[in-house]
């Protein structure tokens, strides 16, 4: 049996994307269990853009952010392509992650206002 090289960098890929799945759900375990099945498809999305912004960002940093383009006797430099995605995708990778991050439940916000309330009333006293 022989596996070819696109093969091999596919089965990375998705075990990567397993990985990232994996941590996302972890962060995610606190949330309500009615929130975190609506929130599947985000939780799915975050991973899947996390391992492609991985990938855009390797191949950026081989190419460079800025290319030579040449159209018949024209040379000159652009925008590398991977950079241009790479932007708009990290937006939506930070919008996703945001929406994430609302659903969880304020624990740690409810404690520092107990903690801050508790420090008032020491001090009208």
């Amino acid at each position: 049996m022989t596996f070819s090289v696109a093969t091999c960098a596919d089965i990375e890929k998705t075990r990567r994307f397993k990985r990232e799945k994996a941590r996302v759900r972890r962060l995610c375990r606190d949330m309500e269990p009615s929130l975190l099945k609506a929130a599947a498809g985000l939780v799915e999305e975050a991973a899947f853009m996390a391992v492609v912004l991985t990938d855009l960002r390797a191949l950026i940093d081989a190419e460079g952010v800025v290319t030579m383009f040449e159209q018949g006797p024209n040379r000159y430099l652009r925008q590398n392509p991977a950079a241009k995605i790479y932007c708009s995708l990290v937006q939506r990778y930070t919008t996703v992650c945001k929406l994430l991050m609302e659903a969880l439940p304020d624990s740690d916000k409810a404690g520092a206002e107990d903690e801050l309330m508790a420090f008032v009333k020491r001090q009208r006293r």
